[in-house]
């Protein structure tokens, strides 16, 4: 009869430490939860909300220096896409792409010609080894968190070179590439041109404080005033200059003109933040 009580007892003193110890299910839950976009491996990006591996997605304050996104998924090819934040862009992949190998972006804001001429374009002028995703200028007037989350997209879908990212504003996409440059992800790009510019801004962060030197120029497509002022705020703030920035060659004295854009799209290749 003894031994029968203490049975009980002991079984009662085992129900109580279950119910009182927390489990370990739901804390891993919690940690697994709390993770913001400045989270590296494996995160959820934040403006696309698309989940993919890499270093530095989502909006992080700093992206690590010699790493990349570490993105997976993307297939090559030119198509166009909706981020889960209702951006649509189009994206162009080569057919070189390997997700192997940290890749070089190049994202753009097209001016009144529209996204789909502006493809045309780059497809037809562009290096050819850069993954490129370009949005409507008119569509995103002034709108830098547009960008940001076509970029998050791309970078959680494809392995992108963190010191290799670059930035286009063409026009009417003056005002949103300033925002998203010089401000939304400034720390993002190796090199901004602004071209056949309207509008101007100053970076809101120096090179010190960014801890590495941007390169960058403006080109004026007649708009002299607009882009000396672009290019004043970049060597104020550190940022590496051609010597004749402003960009001084043929074309720059006229809105559209193909020679300047081919100078500008020649800019970016083998520059790097480090």
């Amino acid at each position: 009869m003894a031994s029968t009580k203490t049975i009980v007892l002991i079984i009662l003193m085992v129900l109580c430490l279950v119910f009182l110890t927390e489990g370990c299910g739901g804390s891993h839950k919690s940690s697994r939860g709390s993770g913001g976009g400045g989270s590296t491996g494996g995160g959820t990006t934040g403006g696309g909300g698309t989940t993919g591996g890499g270093n530095g997605g989502g909006g992080s304050a700093t992206l690590p220096f010699g790493e990349s996104s570490g993105g997976t998924g993307g297939g090559s090819g030119t198509q166009t896409l909706t981020t889960s934040s209702g951006v649509t862009y189009n994206l162009i992949v080569p057919g070189s792409y390997s997700e192997n190998v940290p890749n070089e972006f190049l994202i753009v804001y097209s001016g009144t010609e529209g996204a789909g001429k502006m493809t045309q374009n780059l497809q037809n002028l562009a290096p050819k080894s850069f993954i490129i995703a370009c949005l409507d200028g008119p569509t995103y007037r002034g709108d830098g968190q547009a960008g940001a989350d076509a970029m998050d997209d791309v970078r959680a879908n494809y392995n992108i070179d963190n010191d290799r990212m670059y930035l286009l504003g063409e026009s009417a996409g003056t005002t949103a590439a300033l925002s998203l440059g010089f401000s939304i992800r400034q720390e993002y790009f190796a090199a901004y041109w602004a071209n056949d510019v309207n509008a101007s801004g100053s970076p809101g962060k120096t090179a010190a404080e960014l801890g590495f030197e941007p390169w960058g120029n403006a080109g004026p497509g007649g708009q002299y005033a607009a882009a000396q002022a672009i290019v004043d705020g970049m060597r104020n703030a550190g940022y590496r200059l051609p010597a004749d920035a402003p960009y001084s060659g043929p074309g720059a004295d006229s809105h559209g003109s193909p020679t300047q854009f081919q100078a500008a799209l020649s800019f970016f290749p083998g520059k790097t933040r480090q």
